[in-house]
């Protein structure tokens, strides 16, 4: 490791470091459709690295098969992740993103992702096609699960270069200041035997009954148990500017469900942006503030772009292709429907876009994500990730600007 991932190596002296492996934090009680705010704030005494989230139960599924599986189920079954503290004085959300978007994230930048375990039997990666298929979840049956969702606070680079590029990313104590607070948005697992409920998984039929309980047990309740993995930076622990990522997911419904072109999909903060992701699919009908996809598909968008005042940043003519190449590019194969733009496939986040800056990003421009709608359908619904940096004006890393 070295003080700042950006200067040269050879301009310091050849620290170790590693991290330390996972710690336990927290068991949180699964009940459908709580807002939990974890009771304590996560501790930071050093540099976190990596929050790790496992959801284990078992699901029991009686009566009839589920009409339709959801997309990305079972692990959509947390709802919303949203992590928030006080940065340096600010205020700041770091991640507010969907339990299946999570997941997923590690998939998308690389060739193994988060994990899924149903009866002792690790489920393939996300691929092309992205479906839960009911052979494998939804239809009558009993189901132990474990479900694991990887956040990582530095951007996602390949792991030959991740311990030079991720110590300014990790978590420090000193710019958190205790404040740093973890939320988990439960989904909708149980389903009554009319058949209602049960959002969270996909569509049950009539007579459909799901049934959530501890892992392996007929009683009890599942559980979400926390963990924490830290950076050992041994002497380099306060001889590094820090930086933040950001990942906040948003959901587009605004004219997305006629064929159109040049649709403005999101307008983007002027930033320190490393990429950006954008699901797209048709939307299962939603319940009680739960929303999930019923299917992920890359044919509702082409020529997705971002965009400067109508100038393309870096053209696209074709999603088939940019995403081939994205994936090529991390060695790994972008899930249907994920799109990705990644402006730091150089493997350094100091190749991020530079929309901060205003001879780059001018005050007053347009700063957007722009796409054609190439399938009508009303269901359509698309969620955009920025991934951003913030960082000190005085961090020489960035050449003083935020």
């Amino acid at each position: 490791m070295q003080p700042n991932s950006f200067v040269p190596r050879a301009h310091f002296p050849a620290y170790l470091g590693r991290n330390q492996g996972t710690e336990f934090f927290f068991t949180q009680p699964y009940v459908d459709l709580t807002q939990t705010s974890i009771p304590k704030t996560i501790s930071l005494n050093r540099p976190l690295q990596e929050v790790l989230l496992n959801w284990r139960g078992r699901v029991v599924i009686a009566g009839a098969n589920y009409t339709t599986v959801a997309a990305e189920a079972p692990q959509t079954i947390i709802d919303r992740i949203i992590l928030r503290g006080t940065w340096k004085g600010t205020a700041l959300t770091l991640r507010d993103i969907s339990g299946a978007t999570a997941f997923a994230w590690g998939r998308i930048f690389g060739p193994r992702g988060s994990t899924v375990i149903i009866n002792n039997t690790r489920q393939a990666d996300l691929s092309i096609p992205n479906q839960t298929l009911g052979a494998s979840f939804g239809n009558t049956g009993t189901y132990d699960l474990d479900i694991w969702y990887h956040l990582w606070m530095p951007p996602m680079v390949v792991p030959a270069t991740r311990s030079f590029n991720w110590l300014p990313f990790c978590l420090q104590p000193r710019d958190w200041n205790d404040t740093l607070q973890l939320q988990l948005n439960m989904g909708q697992g149980a389903t009554t035997a009319a058949g209602v409920g049960g959002t969270s998984f996909g569509v049950p039929a009539g007579g459909t009954t799901s049934t959530l309980t501890a892992f392996g047990l007929g009683t009890g309740a599942p559980q979400v148990d926390i963990y924490t993995i830290y950076n050992l930076a041994g002497p380099l622990r306060d001889k590094f500017q820090s930086a933040v990522v950001v990942h906040n997911e948003q959901r587009i419904t605004q004219g997305v469900a006629a064929v159109a072109s040049n649709v403005r999909l999101s307008v983007l903060a002027k930033q320190k942006t490393t990429g950006v992701v954008v699901k797209s699919g048709i939307i299962q009908a939603s319940a009680a503030g739960v929303e999930v996809f019923a299917t992920l598909n890359d044919t509702v968008l082409n020529r997705t772009q971002i965009t400067v005042d109508n100038r393309p940043i870096r053209p696209s003519i074709d999603n088939r292709t940019e995403k081939e190449f994205a994936g090529s590019m991390s060695g790994t194969v972008v899930p249907g429907g994920y799109f990705l733009f990644s402006f730091i496939d150089s493997q350094t986040p100091r190749t991020s876009y530079r929309a901060d800056l205003e001879n780059v990003v001018a005050p007053g421009s347009q700063y957007e994500l722009t796409s054609d709608i190439v399938t009508a359908n009303a269901g359509n619904r698309l969620t955009v990730v920025q991934e951003m940096i913030f960082a000190d004006k005085v961090d020489p890393a960035w050449k003083g600007t935020r």
